[in-house]
């Protein structure tokens, strides 16, 4: 599965048209070792801090 995916952010990445691209100002959240519920905890707290809102 694993294979599977690296093949196809490659081709998502090198494709000529439209090539995938992270977004400047993207927030890129590593979440291998977080359960759904850390997961979804993380964030609503990165969502009340851009709405200003605090945790």
């Amino acid at each position: 599965m694993l294979q599977n995916v690296q093949e196809r952010d490659y081709i998502d990445t090198h494709r000529e048209d439209s090539p995938l691209v992270k977004a400047e100002d993207a927030i890129e959240i590593d979440n291998s070792h977080l359960s759904k519920k850390e997961q979804f905890e993380l964030v609503m707290e990165l969502v009340n801090e851009e709405l200003g809102e605090g945790s």
